[in-house]
């Protein structure tokens, strides 16, 4: 009877690892007012660039999801390098003059509602 006590108290512990992906951090943020919508939802950690317009890395197995009314980006460290997709458009690395600037006004929203303002 104690094997099998432990055994599913080992199997809730490796549940509980993997769901959190291993003590990753995982916050969501959501906003609703005056017919806006905001959701910033962010695995591990996500680094922005000095100038507050673009991302410089995510932590490994990390992402960020924006939303703001009906746009969307995700953004994911593949392998060390970031991955994009805006606004259901399929997946990229590099990302034209339109899509910077809806990076940019992305950025500037995270960290108007605290995202990253911990010295990352």
């Amino acid at each position: 009877m104690k094997k099998i006590h432990l055994l599913i108290a080992l199997a809730g512990l490796i549940t509980l690892a993997t769901a959190c992906r291993f003590g990753g951090r995982h916050t969501t943020i959501v906003e609703n007012s005056n017919g806006t919508s905001v959701k910033i939802e962010y695995r591990g950690q996500t680094y922005f660039t000095e100038d507050g317009k673009g991302i410089k890395s995510i932590s490994p197995h990390g992402s960020v999801k924006f939303s703001h009314n009906s746009d969307d980006l995700v953004a994911e460290n593949d392998n060390g390098r970031i991955i994009y997709e805006i606004n259901g458009g399929g997946k990229k690395t590099h990302l034209d003059d339109d899509d910077k600037a809806f990076l940019a006004r992305a950025v500037k929203e995270m960290i108007k509602r605290g995202h990253n303002t911990d010295g990352r």
